[in-house]
């Protein structure tokens, strides 16, 4: 097949106009090494057109940013996409080849699409979430961060709070403060809480990044202390920690300064890393997912207080899950745990449960159950910002459930 005739039938997918026959035959010629040149100026000049607004598709900016192991953990039938045939497209422009795996998953799904699904009109009212949170400064006062405006909302222990046009909230030391270095006697404690069908990113004070999923809290003081960094979290959150070194004393040395945070049945310590935590009480496990840098997983009791000696060492790429009082360590997928910050859910062999309390939290819905739901588990990804619709009708294509939609409760059939 010569380029024209490729172009052809790439631009016929990428319409959903293509045939049954004429998809195969361009997902056989994917597996195919010899068109791969033909395959790359394809995939690039359709994000070409996509930038200047000229895509015959419907493809997001969020979408083109989809990563290839979500796409390829899609769910898309096994048999149509061979990882080991696509990985090497991924090295040339991912973000272009995004485009071709998009197209294939519109045409499988349009091919398969379910025709059960019930839904009236109260389904518009059900969108999904944004950055919504409220800040509750250390004297009781809340602040809606959803509806302040930006620039200076609050100033606190030689802080000024800040909220910036991208949407997130920034500790900044004041220039005739000291920032950073040792607190006040009595700290000031903030906090940032997320509703259902929110989600925030906070700056603090020592510079560490902090992304809050849906119906999650960070509670950190305004003032670090000397010899320790310390924040609480209630849900789920992404950590980018900042180094942080003091003096030791009598010593004309430094240490780095540890970042400890505590979750409703754990306690990690870290210096300086990336890594995910995600501890609804909703949910039977607490699992740490580490990036990068190094953690210390200890178990902590009822009280709140530290448990010996169930602790764990995190290397970049594993996962402590902590259930029951027990911790179990194991090779992760990173991108699955930090899929919700990129803008999607990605499921992976999880039951029906786990599933739509993730989508209950990102669009603020209520979720029923008729039935027998044992032993039916989803894999699949789909992105956050899509109608609450598109993302059961993914489920649903696996024949194994469907749904009603009423105002704004789900039930699950």
């Amino acid at each position: 097949m010569n380029y024209r005739e490729l172009s052809l039938l790439f631009e016929k997918l990428v319409k959903n106009e293509c045939t049954e026959e004429e998809a195969d035959l361009l997902l056989k010629l994917l597996s195919d090494r010899s068109y791969d040149g033909m395959f790359r100026q394809l995939a690039e000049k359709q994000l070409q057109q996509t930038a200047h607004g000229e895509s015959p598709n419907d493809a997001s900016e969020e979408s083109l940013n989809l990563k290839l192991e979500a796409i390829l953990n899609s769910g898309l039938p096994a048999k149509k996409i061979n990882k080991k045939n696509v990985r090497h497209l991924y090295k040339w422009y991912a973000a272009a080849t995004m485009l071709l795996f998009l197209a294939i998953g519109a045409y499988v799904f349009k091919k398969n699409r379910p025709a059960n699904l019930v839904a009236n009109n109260h389904q518009q009212k059900i969108t999904f979430g944004g950055n919504k949170a409220v800040l509750t400064l250390s004297n009781g006062q809340k602040i809606n961060l959803e509806d302040a405006a930006n620039g200076a909302i609050a100033a606190q222990s030689n802080f000024t709070i800040t909220k910036t046009k991208a949407g997130l909230v920034v500790y900044q030391a004041n220039a005739s403060g000291e920032g950073g270095s040792a607190a006040s006697a009595a700290p000031l404690y903030n906090t940032i809480t997320t509703p259902d069908g929110g989600q925030y990113e906070v700056v603090l004070p020592d510079g560490s990044k902090v992304w809050l999923n849906a119906a999650s809290s960070i509670k950190f003081p305004a003032q670090f202390a000397a010899d320790k960094r310390l924040v609480e979290l209630t849900g789920e959150a992404y950590f980018e920690v900042t180094k942080v070194f003091i003096p030791q004393k009598k010593v004309n040395k430094f240490e780095k300064m540890p970042f400890i945070v505590l979750s409703g049945r754990q306690r990690i310590e870290v210096l300086g890393t990336r890594f995910n935590v995600n501890d609804y009480r909703e949910e039977n496990s607490v699992k740490t997912t580490l990036l990068e840098g190094s953690v210390k997983v200890n178990t902590l009791n009822g009280d709140g207080q530290q448990t010996s000696p169930l602790s764990a060492m995190l290397r970049p790429g594993q996962q402590a899950d902590l259930d029951r009082g027990n911790i179990k360590v194991s090779a992760a997928d990173t991108a699955s745990a930090t899929a919700w910050k990129n803008g999607f859910f990605q499921f992976d062999n999880e039951d029906i449960y786990v599933v739509m309390r993730k989508i209950a939290r990102w669009y603020n819905i209520d979720v029923d159950y008729r039935g027998d739901m044992r032993g039916k588990v989803f894999s699949g990804v789909i992105s956050k910002y899509s109608n609450v619709t598109e993302v059961l009708k993914m489920l649903q294509l696996t024949g194994s459930v469907s749904f009603t939609i009423k105002e704004r409760k789900i039930t699950v059939l």
